[in-house]
C-alpha cells in the first residue's frame, strides 16, 4: 500500500470543520486519539475543528453526531483540533530506499512545552499566538498521522510513534523552538493488515526513516503555514525559513 491511496477532503458538519481521511481499506492503528484510540482498525480518520474556548466533558458526542453526518463508519478514529483545518492542514509523502511513506498534519502552537516542564506562562504564549495570526483562531494542538506500506508488529507501531514524536520535536527545533510539542499533542500510526509483518520502524531503519522525514516536514510546513515562528524571530530569519522548508 503506498501514500497514493490515502485521500483527504475538508467537509463541514454544522459548526466544525471536519478533515476526513480516507484509506480506501481496512487499516490498523495505534492513537492517542480522543475517540477509538488505543489499538483500534479503521477505514477512516477525522480531525474536527473545534471553537478556540472548546470545553467539553464529553467530546464523544459532538464526534460522534460529525460522523453520523457524514455517514462514516463506527469505528473511525477521532481528532480534535483548535487549529484552522483549512488554513494548516498539511499532507506530506516521503521515498526513502524504496519505502514510501505518509504524513497528514494539523499543527499549531499557543501551549507549547519542554516535556516535563509545567506550563507557566501559559497566557502569554496564547496571547502571542493570537497576534501571529490576528485573522485566524488559537491553535495549540499538533495532531500526527503516519501511513506505513507495510504491516506492523505492535513493537513496530511503538517503534514508529517514537520516531514520529522525534521528528515532530525536531520540526520544532528547526523553525527555532527548545519546546518538544504542546501539552494537547496527539498521534497515530496507520499500518495495512498482514501476516508477514515488519518486526521494527525506528529512526536507524529506512521505514522509520522515511516516516520521520514525513512527520517533520509535515509539521514544518503546517506551523508555517499559519506564521508559527519564535517570538524573537527577526523577518529575515522567517523568510530564510520558509525559502528552506516551504
Amino acid at each position: 500500500m503506498g501514500p497514493e491511496t490515502v485521500s483527504m477532503k475538508i467537509e463541514t458538519v454544522g459548526d466544525f470543520p471536519v478533515a476526513v481521511i480516507r484509506f480506501g481499506k481496512k487499516m490498523e492503528s495505534m492513537s492517542s486519539a480522543v475517540f477509538n484510540g488505543g489499538f483500534s482498525t479503521t477505514e477512516a480518520i477525522v480531525i474536527i475543528e473545534v471553537p478556540k474556548d472548546y470545553n467539553c466533558e464529553a467530546p464523544e458526542k459532538d464526534i460522534r453526531f460529525v460522523m453520523d453526518s457524514l455517514e462514516l463508519p463506527s469505528d473511525t478514529i477521532g481528532f480534535m483540533t483548535a487549529a484552522e483545518i483549512e488554513y494548516v492542514l498539511t499532507s506530506v509523502e516521503t521515498s526513502y530506499k524504496g519505502v514510501d511513506t505518509s504524513a497528514i498534519v494539523t499543527a499549531g502552537l499557543s501551549n507549547q512545552v519542554i516535556a516535563g516542564d509545567e506550563l507557566k506562562d501559559w497566557a502569554h504564549k496564547h496571547e502571542v499566538s493570537k497576534k501571529r495570526a490576528t485573522a485566524l483562531k488559537y491553535a495549540g494542538t499538533i495532531n500526527v498521522i503516519g501511513v506505513s506500506p507495510v504491516p506492523l508488529t505492535d513493537a513496530a507501531k511503538v517503534n514508529a510513534i517514537i520516531a514520529m514524536t522525534e521528528a515532530k520535536t525536531a520540526a520544532l527545533n528547526d523553525l527555532g523552538y527548545a519546546e518538544t510539542g504542546t501539552t494537547s499533542d496527539a498521534i497515530a500510526i496507520v499500518s495495512p493488515s498482514g501476516k508477514d509483518r515488519e518486526t521494527y520502524a525506528g529512526t536507524g531503519l529506512p521505514l522509520g526513516i522515511s516516516l520521520a522525514r514525513s512527520v517533520r516536514s509535515a509539521v514544518r510546513k503546517a506551523l508555517i503555514k499559519r506564521g508559527d515562528f519564535p517570538e524573537d524571530m527577526t523577518d529575515d530569519e522567517k523568510s530564510v525559513l520558509k525559502g528552506m522548508y516551504v
